[in-house]
């Protein structure tokens, strides 16, 4: 018994191990300056099994991405923010087209970040700072990791001396696991943040505190005076309460949520993910493998792993739709239906809509662990009916079932879910039906509104019969002498 019990528990950590994502294992990772301080975030990808191929700016090629028109990698991991050009084959077009085609993105950005990265950034709706702004805060700053300056930024966790909100990890169960949720550590951060904006399909997952915020950052030196410090260039610091469009932890925490220190998107047509971390400083040794703060290493691995598809993965397996017959009589000819399969409805016919959909999870496909709120709708230009899908519980997928009505007006609908949640594979199902009227023999024989017109014909006819009768048995009046 304790050697089936060995055995059990070793297959368990196994698929532990092996658990992938649902896209691939392929990833490809472009450091730019030392790319041995990556080494631990790196390492730890590799120990979850993906295959992770390192290269320099400088050594991508054409044919890095793509070779013979084929997707080489299912995920890349871009640590390179002082890029001023982008390589060949690594240009924007590029990216854009790797992400069409499936592939996710997670770029890791500093201070230091080009044009070109700012401008790629613009066209997933995020808008970094100016060059060499960082994210400052006096009121909660890491002592032991700050290097004078207070941009060694506490977010989140304990911190709850100051009057104002300490930002942190938005509670997004798809995103974050329960642990880095319920820690109360804070979160070191040393980088810049970036405002979001008016896309509904990017959304941030890490807030600045409301006591921060993002300035230029002079140049620190060690004072003679022992434990002291200086600063160069104070005097060229442009003043605060003159600065345009400033920055400040603040906006995260108003009602349209805008500054962020993660945002990630979702691609509107295949659910590809785009991460962008404005702090390449928490991916590296010195504040990743810290013993003593494992939230810095949980967070930013569950960042990465949501990027690369493990968490929130939605796929639909199956849709089908019929009519409802009202009994066993209620036929239509073949052309228009078929036992399962409806090639044509009528107007007024009751559609029974099915929708199977599974979620990837510990590296594997199965039923969806929470009833999402999936809708039904029967669309011709704008929604006409539109009814709640309910969860039918299957043993590895769920199962959405909706009796839906058709309405009284013909023509061509489109059967259409369309549902989009942050962290979650968005699920678009379409399916084009025809809805034409009755036909000529279809209707009743007789109409409750043709009554008037039916009493009428039947009153005309009475009428002339009473009269034709009373004319044939009226006697004949005597021919007067005159006429003789």
């Amino acid at each position: 018994m304790q050697l089936i019990a060995y055995c059990l528990a070793l297959l368990s950590s196994i698929s532990v191990a092996l658990a992938l994502s649902a896209t691939g294992s392929r990833v490809l990772a472009v450091v730019g300056e030392d790319p041995d301080a990556y080494s631990s975030f790196l390492g730890s990808l590799k120990e979850r099994g993906y295959t992770t191929t390192s290269l320099t700016p400088e050594k991508v090629s054409e044919t890095t991405l793509y070779k013979f028109g084929e997707r080489m990698f299912d995920h890349a991991v871009i640590l390179a923010p002082n890029m001023k050009q982008f390589p060949k084959g690594l240009e924007p077009s590029t990216l854009i087209d790797f992400l069409r085609d499936g592939g996710n993105l997670m770029v890791g950005l500093s201070p230091k970040l080009t044009e070109s990265w700012r401008g790629f950034a613009r066209e997933f709706g995020l808008e970094f700072g100016d060059r060499d702004t960082m994210l400052v805060d006096h009121f909660g700053y890491d002592a032991q990791m700050d290097r004078g300056d207070h941009t060694a930024v506490q977010v989140g966790g304990s911190r709850s001396s100051a009057p104002l909100d300490a930002g942190g990890i938005v509670p997004n169960e798809l995103v974050f696991s329960k642990d880095t949720l319920s820690s109360q550590e804070s979160f070191l951060y040393r980088g810049i943040a970036h405002w979001i904006g008016p896309s509904p399909l990017a959304f941030p997952l890490l807030l600045p505190p409301a006591t921060s915020y993002q300035t230029d950052v002079p140049m620190i030196t060690t004072s003679e005076v022992e434990g002291g410090w200086a600063a160069k260039g104070i005097n060229k610091l442009e003043p605060l309460n003159a600065v345009e469009n400033l920055l400040t932890g603040a906006d995260a925490h108003s009602s349209d949520t805008k500054a962020s220190l993660a945002s990630a998107i979702q691609l509107r047509d295949n659910s590809a993910r785009v991460m962008f971390v404005g702090s390449v400083e928490i991916m590296q040794n010195e504040i990743y493998a810290m013993e003593d703060r494992p939230i810095q290493r949980a967070v930013v691995d569950d960042l990465i792993l949501w990027t690369f598809q493990e968490h929130g993965v939605l796929r639909v397996v199956r849709r089908a739709h019929e009519r409802l017959r009202a009994g066993p009589e209620d036929l239509r000819p073949d052309y228009e239906e078929e036992p399962g399969v409806n090639k044509m409805y009528r107007i007024k016919d009751t559609v029974n809509y099915v929708l199977e959909v599974q979620q990837f999870e510990n590296g594997a496909w199965r039923a969806v662990s929470q009833p999402l709120d999936l809708q039904l709708s029967a669309i011709m230009l704008d929604p006409y009916v539109t009814v709640p899908l309910l969860p039918e519980a299957g043993s590895n997928s769920t199962v959405y079932r909706a009796i839906l009505g058709l309405p009284d007006r013909h023509g061509v609908f489109t059967l259409r879910v369309n549902w989009k949640r942050h962290g979650y594979t968005y699920i678009r199902a379409d399916d084009v039906i025809p809805v034409r009227p009755f036909n000529h023999n279809e209707y009743p024989r007789m109409l409750s509104s043709s009554w008037p017109y039916v009493a009428g014909a039947l009153s005309t006819m009475l009428g002339f019969s009473t009269f034709v009768a009373l004319w044939l048995i009226m006697p004949l009046s005597k021919l007067s002498s005159k006429m003789l």
